[in-house]
């Protein structure tokens, strides 16, 4: 189970906002977590590799990042995304802590009071509950298959020998979303280990769309700053006429595999830092020229 939740907040008192606000929240995340599910919360905290969740910063109702410099009014409407992509975690976030949810939120001194959450998409576009396996069967009935495009809401961007790498290269976002994939997914559906080498060759950036590069300081702690990209980015696999002899064999079935990786981005995020905000992402513009399974009831 994958899961996309929007929580609705009210700024109980007038506050600036000092920077990105993405650390308390995954501490307030962890807390909630940690209350119920001691050994699954430290293990989400200690452990390395891919993290099965994304916090967003402080969102406005619009689902945009309110930037270092605003000021909340009293009674001003704000959000919180959390996602999660692991069968315990989604199944833990679920029941122990969206259906209990506190009355109020304090995130670096502002307080909030909690009104509620959704995870349907009918009430937030930017909710969510599938599965692996919906993404992957949904992915097969896109229309153009060939062409995906996203939308980088928050900044994004890949660490590389110790520098932020905020550049939207295919084989980068590609191998991202492939690394959170194969760590999270059933083992039946994990995808080929060759799949980020083939996108390097084989994907190209067909658009770029007011995308620009940003530069988030953050609200608690003194970890500084990290700069990354924002925008839309259009990708296009190439013909299978156009590509190496020995990227052959693989090219039946990569539309699917772009599409599922890209429509999973709205859950995984892409990049580094997804878990303080970073790498908000979905894909734009699909549309199934099948008929659609009526939503399940929440």
């Amino acid at each position: 189970m994958l899961l996309a939740a929007i929580i609705t907040l009210t700024a109980t008192k007038p506050s600036p906002i000092l920077g990105a606000l993405g650390r308390p929240a995954q501490a307030w995340f962890l807390n909630q977590i940690m209350q119920n599910r001691p050994q699954l919360a430290t293990a989400l905290h200690d452990e390395n590799g891919v993290k099965p969740y994304t916090v967003s910063t402080l969102l406005d109702r619009y689902g945009h990042p309110h930037k270092a410099g605003d000021w909340l009014k009293e009674g001003q409407e704000c959000w919180l995304r959390i996602t999660t992509i692991g069968e315990e975690l989604s199944e833990a976030f679920l029941i122990n802590v969206l259906k209990r949810l506190q009355k109020n939120i304090t995130l670096h001194k502002m307080d909030f009071r909690i009104d509620g959450y959704t995870i349907n998409p009918r009430e937030n576009a930017w909710a969510g509950q599938t599965a692996f396996s919906e993404i992957a069967q949904d992915s097969k009935y896109i229309e153009v298959s060939r062409d995906v495009r996203m939308e980088f809401v928050t900044p994004t961007a890949f660490r590389t020998n110790g520098n932020d790498i905020s550049i939207p290269a295919p084989h980068q976002i590609f191998r991202s979303l492939w690394q959170k994939w194969n760590a999270t997914c059933p083992e039946s559906m994990q995808l080929d280990d060759l799949w980020p080498n083939f996108a390097a060759d084989c994907i190209l950036v067909n658009e770029l769309t007011a995308v620009n590069t940003t530069r988030w300081e953050f609200a608690q702690g003194t970890r500084g700053a990290a700069t990354g990209f924002t925008g839309t980015v259009g990708f296009s696999l190439l013909p299978i006429s156009k590509i190496k002899e020995q990227w052959r064999p693989f090219w039946d079935g990569a539309d699917v595999v772009m599409q599922s990786l890209a429509r999973f981005a709205f859950y995984a995020g892409v990049g580094h830092h997804t878990t303080i905000g970073m790498g908000q992402s979905q894909a734009l513009g699909q549309r199934a020229i099948t008929t659609k399974k009526p939503a399940r009831k929440r």
